[in-house]
């Protein structure tokens, strides 16, 4: 047999090939499973940030939509009506039946607001609000507030 296999690839060629030496199954068994523990711990690692983003991105939603309400009933003189749904996880900000203005979002199902009747207040035409109040939520284990002030339309967000 070896010298069929030297005729036809030549003796060089034939120690060439029996010298080659490659990766044994065990060894790309070993990296493979080092592969795949190091991608499954980095899994958990991003979980943290995905609720980091949902509590950056809601509050600054919300924020943004507040004075844009606040914005467009002093710029047409129109009282707007903020409505917060806890039960369907969502929030709407909405004029009269002859206004033009409607916005509706939804949230992440990590923000839970603690009074699950829906919460309802105005933005009057000057931009200030139509009653003060707290009103708090839970965004994961991390607990905020919205207060919204009477006079020269102030609110804000905080930590608790």
């Amino acid at each position: 047999m070896e010298r069929v296999l030297s005729l036809r690839m030549g003796k060089s060629n034939f120690r060439k090939m029996n010298n080659e030496k490659g990766f044994t199954l065990i060894e790309m068994l070993v990296s493979l499973s080092i592969f795949m523990i190091l991608a499954s711990i980095s899994i958990f690692l991003l979980t943290p940030q995905k609720t980091s983003l949902n509590e950056t991105q809601f509050i600054t939603q919300l924020q943004a939509d507040l004075l844009y309400g606040q914005t467009f009933a002093i710029t047409n003189q129109q009282i707007l009506q903020v409505k917060i749904y806890p039960n369907l996880r969502k929030y709407s900000i909405s004029g009269n039946i002859n206004s033009n203005f409607g916005l509706e979002r939804n949230y992440d199902e990590s923000i839970v607001f603690q009074k699950e009747s829906s919460i309802t207040f105005n933005i009057n035409p000057n931009g200030n609000f139509s009653k003060f109040a707290t009103y708090e939520f839970k965004i994961g284990k991390q607990k905020y507030k919205l207060t919204t002030l009477i006079g020269k339309g102030r609110f804000y967000v905080s930590e608790l």
